[in-house]
């Protein structure tokens, strides 16, 4: 489906500038825009005065002479609005037999008890390997691809449009592609629900745990990298990317639109806040609480976290802070004392000076 620029700022209540003909197909993120796509912009200093063709969702005002886009004084709003609107036209899922005519299945793989899929899903089997597996109570909407060798196990949810690679393992009662958390407060002071129109992609040999989830992008998509190993009960956001070959163990949790370089390690319970980005190689120890960027290669812990050794040595001095304060106690006693027997001694000096 496709709207023109006039449809747009009709569905956002924003103000045309611009070719009120121009068609748009889509929503890209800012630093990824794409061809026939809008792309919302909350910070002027994102605006790329280089890329004239780009269409903005932006504030009124922040758009020049030349350039062509909605214009909203709230454009958070502008944008819930049309992902609404694209929501209602697109994301439907129509429930049918429990496996859609069209559904395509290679005759290698294996379909369990009461499993659903969905239209325009394919699962994919291999020349020289097996076809995928779906064990028993498996739900899959539509338009998804599963890749040969791939098994989800029983009771897993793939919404629609999700493409997970080969040679993947799903363990059962994960959900992928379920919408992200997303709100904006509107004018009166409701959240006003921010439609998570993206996708998620999973590549090849990756394996998500039991009752784990991965949220769809709100546009764009949520990606789990090549080889990467994710632990049980563990929480993946909306447009997070995760690089290759990571381990994020059990009831860890990634904000969204963060993004984890290759051969990132996230110990058991530990976080990392929304718009984070942790380099190639860092690992998080347990508990571990990222709240800002990382470089590669570090070993972090605590929270906020921070070099592990630094660490240590707070704890350290944590555990000794006991001590420390009956020693200042004991210090301060002396001086009271001490400064007492001045006084005495100062007031017996001046009896035998009168």
């Amino acid at each position: 489906m496709q709207l023109t620029l006039a449809e747009v700022a009709e569905i956002t209540g924003g103000s045309l500038k611009g070719d009120s003909s121009y068609k748009i197909g889509g929503v890209s993120p800012p630093n990824a825009w794409r061809e026939n796509t809008i792309s919302p912009l909350w910070e002027k200093k994102y605006f790329d005065p280089l890329s004239p063709g780009v269409i903005l969702l932006t504030k009124t005002g922040w758009l020049p002479d030349g350039f062509q886009g909605i214009e909203a004084d709230d454009p958070r709003a502008a944008l819930a609005a049309l992902l609404i609107f694209l929501e209602t036209r697109n994301a439907k899922m129509k429930h049918g037999p429990a496996v859609h005519p069209n559904a395509v299945i290679s005759e290698k793989s294996i379909i369990g008890k009461d499993v659903y899929i969905g239209a325009g899903c394919i699962v994919e089997g291999s020349a020289i390997g097996d076809g995928a597996v779906l064990e028993a109570n498996v739900f899959v909407g539509a338009d998804v691809t599963i890749g040969a060798g791939s098994r989800l196990e029983p009771g897993v949810v793939v919404y629609h449009g999700v493409t997970i690679g080969g040679d993947c393992i799903i363990h059962a009662g994960a959900v992928i592609g379920c919408d992200g958390f997303g709100f904006v407060p509107d004018k009166s002071g409701n959240l006003l629900r921010m439609p998570q129109i993206g996708t998620v992609r999973i590549c090849d040999n990756v394996e998500i745990g039991a009752c784990s989830s991965v949220d769809r992008a709100t546009f764009g998509e949520t990606v789990i990298g090549r080889g990467t190993k994710i632990d049980s009960h563990v929480k993946i956001g909306h447009n997070c990317k995760v690089g290759e070959f990571c381990i994020i163990v059990s009831q860890s949790g990634v904000a969204g639109s963060s993004v984890i370089g290759s051969g990132v390690t996230l110990g058991a319970q530990s976080g990392v806040a929304n718009h984070a980005t942790i380099g190639d190689g860092v690992t998080v120890a347990g508990r571990g609480g990222v709240t800002s960027d990382i470089e590669a290669g570090k070993t972090v812990s605590g929270f906020p976290a921070r070099d592990h050794r630094e660490e240590l040595r707070e704890r350290v001095a944590l555990r000794r802070l006991p001590e420390l304060m009956e020693s200042v106690k004991g210090l301060k006693r002396e001086v009271a004392e001490a400064a007492k027997k001045r006084e005495k001694c100062n007031g017996a000096h001046a009896e035998k000076c009168n």
